[in-house]
């Protein structure tokens, strides 16, 4: 029988810091297609339409390089940008989205001695409810993030942590595999990174009711997980 294998595709926001009043939260955002060809085509039809609009923006260079275009960078949206976005993707339900959310705030200095720590600590609880809940619901788990987010001694870590909390633990009868990627390389990636910015930046503004209304609405935005968990 074949297995099914479920793609999560990951990026984050933020950083985990609670020293810094204006970083409240840390973001990490899971994007998982429904239908991989359609998400393709709608990233396609937006950088195409939107060109010119997105060059204009990016004051950084990160979204293009030589002039020609790269990648999609939310950090280098403006509110319009971020909003024609969220529209534009959520015309048809090609893919979900679940945010994981840590207030900084509520951290300890000890745990924020270990960034990689928290952030695989975090992914573990997350996905566990999910599975549990039955949010994610597949025999094996493709988690793709981009590689300059993990530091080169931790990049096998993960996967073996979800492994064996999750796989041994009883949890799902799945397995876990962990991927790392130029996010240039990875379109989805690229779409988890705008998501993140969004969120974040509605958190921190509170400027963007609407569009996490639409994404509500449209039954896009399936779960937000908070930590720490509340009693």
């Amino acid at each position: 029988m074949e297995v099914t294998i479920l793609n999560i595709y990951i990026d984050e926001s933020g950083s985990i810091n609670n020293t810094f009043k204006q970083n409240q939260d840390f973001i990490i955002t899971l994007i998982v297609p429904t239908d991989k060809k359609k998400l393709d085509h709608t990233y396609k039809r937006f950088v195409s339409k939107n060109h010119d609009d997105l060059k204009g923006l990016d004051k950084d260079n990160k979204m293009f390089l030589n002039g020609k275009f790269r990648e999609l960078k939310g950090s280098q949206f403006d509110r319009p940008m971020k909003q024609k976005f969220v529209r534009f993707f959520s015309k048809k339900k090609h893919f979900e989205i679940y945010y994981i959310q840590i207030k900084n705030c509520q951290l300890s200095n000890e745990f924020c001695q270990n960034t990689a720590r928290v952030f695989n600590y975090v992914m573990r609880l997350a996905l566990q409810y999910l599975i549990k809940n039955n949010f994610l619901n597949q025999e094996d788990f493709n988690l793709q993030l981009d590689e300059r987010n993990e530091k080169t001694e931790t990049k096998h870590f993960l996967e073996n942590y979800l492994n064996t909390e999750l796989s041994l633990g009883g949890t799902t009868n799945g397995k876990f595999t962990v991927c790392y990627f130029d996010s240039s390389n990875n379109k989805f990636i690229q779409i988890a990174d705008v998501f993140s910015n969004i969120f974040y930046s509605h958190l921190l503004t509170s400027a963007y009711d609407n569009e996490i209304q639409l994404l509500r609405d449209s039954d896009i935005l399936k779960f937000i997980f908070v930590f720490p968990l509340e009693n």
